[in-house]
């Protein structure tokens, strides 16, 4: 586990499984996303492992992209996993790919983000 980071071993070990079962599908085993999430003429899912943009999100944007799904332009890209997983299960998720991040992205997310609400919206 990346030093200086609140994750406990329970929690990487639960977002992991889960992960696996419910997202790398889209993201990729390893969090890479699909080679084309950059292209705007294609629906992709963003590598979540810090080489991406999700590293600029708040841990409440994030709950809430997972929680309540996402849509561009009115069109759902992302479902919502709200009834499948919990808040805390998310929590977990997030945890395990945050823990991918490099120590520099993970250090400029914690600052930008230490105000920052933690709670999804509704």
């Amino acid at each position: 586990m990346p030093a200086g980071r609140p994750f406990s071993m329970e929690s990487l070990m639960r977002g992991a499984r889960l992960y696996q079962e419910q997202c790398a599908q889209c993201h990729g085993p390893d969090a890479q996303g699909h080679p084309d999430w950059q292209n705007p003429q294609v629906t992709a899912a963003p590598p979540l492992n810090g080489t991406g943009n999700e590293w600029k999100r708040t841990k409440a944007e994030l709950l809430n992209a997972i929680l309540n799904g996402v849509t561009r332009d009115g069109v759902p890209v992302m479902p919502a996993w709200k009834g499948r997983l919990t808040q805390q299960e998310a929590e977990d998720v997030i945890a395990w790919f945050q823990a991918l991040w490099p120590v520099d992205v993970y250090e400029k997310w914690h600052k930008a983000n230490a105000d920052a609400p933690t709670a999804p919206r509704s």
